[in-house]
């Protein structure tokens, strides 16, 4: 069930993201010749001139990283959760 949960959650947190991180990207780039004032400007233009497809340009290949890397992580996390618990992972909760 954690694997399932862990690989769903990646992979919805990194398609949602995903577009942001471009901006970032493009804003960082050192002596780019497109200048951005800020992150709603990036997105607005970078959608006008490119598509919005663009901004989903790759995201395929983090997809396919993100789904198998969360669901190992959250299902390692919670085994983890449960031997340090002592078999009771709801003594742990927070």
């Amino acid at each position: 069930m954690h694997l399932v949960a862990g690989a769903a959650a990646g992979i919805m947190e990194h398609s949602v993201m995903y577009p942001v991180d471009i901006v970032k990207t493009r804003m960082q780039v050192v002596g780019s010749t497109t200048m951005y004032s800020g992150v709603a400007q990036a997105l607005r233009s970078i959608s006008t001139t490119e598509g919005m497809r663009s901004l989903y340009r790759g995201v395929m290949s983090v997809v396919l990283g993100a789904g198998p890397a969360h669901a190992v992580y959250f299902a390692t996390y919670e085994q983890t959760k449960k031997v340090l618990a002592g078999g009771n992972a709801n003594a742990m909760a927070a």
